[in-house]
Order: structure tokens, then sequence, then C-alpha cells
């Protein structure tokens, strides 16, 4: 893990008062020229604020949070910046309890807020698991009691998780990319849902001898091996248990109705943890590309 380069004081001398922010996200969305979102005319002059945009042609209004996920906030854009870089950049993330205890907002406006952040961590699916892949599954509070193997009488949890295997110059090899997604049960066509999302079609899979695989032998490259009580999949079992100690150390419990942004979140702090100083502006950059969404709901911290 790389040394941050922005820590959070270098951070509030950025983006520390609102103006700087707005300023941020009106340079981030007109970057590329203005367009009216109403008729399509190219010209403008001085909105009714500061930082806004009128049209020339029609009137329209727009404001530099218009039509992105800061829309409509119910907090400063100071601290949803710096929320922005605490869910993204803090190597374990924050959980929304914590958000709202630590910037003084309420609880349900701190998850709906972390929920818009989670869905820019999304994957775009455009760049697939490649080479030499490990592959299981595993529930979210641990093994079910008095059950030997797989269960699909629990009602824990079931998510499916797979990372690359990524061999060194020295020949040590380490984890690349993984991606982490829900499932119903352990069967050939809930386990499919992860091959045709993440996984190239040439890469070499290496699985357990779970019956599940079999079938999918014949569209992908799988070897199947004794697992040895994860034994023989130490890199992959590592990440499970960190995975497994963030939800109960960070979030305590999530619903099965949010949990795969909760792996999209895992995943996508997973795969950038060699640039994690630029995280911040990733996301912030989706969100203003981001069409704004209502969160209804709080179901999990």
């Amino acid at each position: 893990m790389k040394t941050l380069k922005n820590p959070i004081a270098d951070f509030r001398t950025q983006f520390g008062t609102n103006e700087s922010c707005y300023q941020y996200l009106a340079d981030m969305k007109w970057k590329d020229g203005y367009a009216c979102k109403k008729c399509g005319n190219l010209e403008f002059r001085k909105g009714n604020k500061h930082l806004e945009r009128r049209c020339k042609s029609c009137g329209y209004n727009e404001s530099p949070l218009a039509g992105t996920l800061f829309h409509s906030m119910k907090i400063p854009l100071s601290t949803a910046f710096e929320m922005v870089y605490r869910i993204s950049v803090n190597k374990k993330g924050i959980s929304s309890i914590a958000l709202s205890r630590e910037y003084n907002v309420n609880q349900n406006t701190a998850f709906a807020f972390k929920q818009k952040v989670q869905l820019c961590m999304k994957s775009s699916g455009n760049h697939p698991l490649e080479g030499v892949i490990h592959i299981d599954e595993f529930v979210i509070g641990g093994p079910d009691e008095g059950c030997q193997g797989r269960s699909s009488e629990s009602d824990k949890l079931k998510i499916c998780i797979a990372v690359e295997m990524v061999t060194d110059k020295k020949g040590h090899t380490n984890a690349g990319r993984m991606y982490a997604l829900p499932i119903e049960n352990y069967s050939s066509e809930e386990l499919k849902k992860m091959f045709a999302t993440h996984i190239s079609k040439e890469a070499e899979i290496v699985t357990d001898q779970w019956s599940g695989y079999t079938p999918l032998k014949k569209e992908y490259n799988i070897e199947q091996i004794k697992s040895d009580n994860g034994g023989n999949f130490p890199i992959l079992h590592a990440i499970i248990m960190n995975l497994k100690g963030w939800v109960r150390g960070i979030h305590h419990h999530i619903s099965k109705f949010h949990l795969k942004k909760y792996l999209d979140e895992f995943s996508f702090r997973f795969n950038r943890r060699n640039f994690i100083g630029g995280m911040h502006q990733f996301i912030l950059t989706r969100m203003v590309k981001s069409a704004p969404i209502l969160i209804k709901s709080m179901k999990c911290s």
C-alpha cells in the first residue's frame, strides 16, 4: 500500500470552502464547452448566482450542481466533497453512522449520500479479469452452524469472488484485480454471473471441486483442484477474510438489498490500492457525469 500523496490537510486546502468546490464542479462540468440542456444552444451569459450559466437563447439557468449526483443535496458542498474523500480514500472506508457523527448530519442523509458515492464505484464491466483467475464462494457471517460445505438453506448472504493471480519479475505470485458478486445459491446458473460479467473468455480459471463449476467447462477454461480448506487458494482466502473483517469492523451488518453496492465499494478500493491519492477525483468526475437519483430507504449502515 503506497503512502497517500494527498492527506486530508492538503485536501482541505484545495476544497475547504464551498466556493472552491463549486468552482471545481463548474470547471469539470463545462470543460468541453457549454451546451444548454433545454435547447442545445452553445452561448450563455452569467446566471442568477455566481458560477451559474444562463442560456442566451431560451434563458434556462443552470447551476454547476444541476444534472449531477450533487443535485438537491441537504449538506454543504464542501462537506460533501470531504465525505467523498473519506469514503474513497480511507483504507477501510467509513460507515454512514460514522459519517453522520463526524460531520454532524442526519444518518439518513449520510446514508443516502454514501449510496450515491458507491454507485460511482461500480465497475464499468469493460475490463474483464485476464490470465490466471482463482474463484470461490463464501457467506457473510462465517460458516453455517451444523453444516459441512455449502448449505443452500442458510439465510446468510452468499457471495462469489474472483481474483487475478499475477506473477512479478521475481517469480512471486500476488493478487491483481478482484470482483465480488452476490449470488442466490451455488448453482451453475448463479455462478455463471461472475464469469459472464467479469471474466475474459480466454482466462485460465482455477476453482475447487464444487460440482456447480463443472457445467461451465463447456464455455470456459476451468481447472478444478482440491481446496484443502483454502490451503490451495491462500491469496484468494486472505482477501475473503479481509472482506469479512471489513464488513464486521466497519459496517457490522449489510442488508441483501444493498449488498452489491458494498461489494462494489470493496472491489473499487482494492483494485485501486496503488492509486489511492487519485480515488476521490475519479469519484467526483463520475458524480458530475451521473444523472441525479433518489435514495429512498436506509436498510444498512
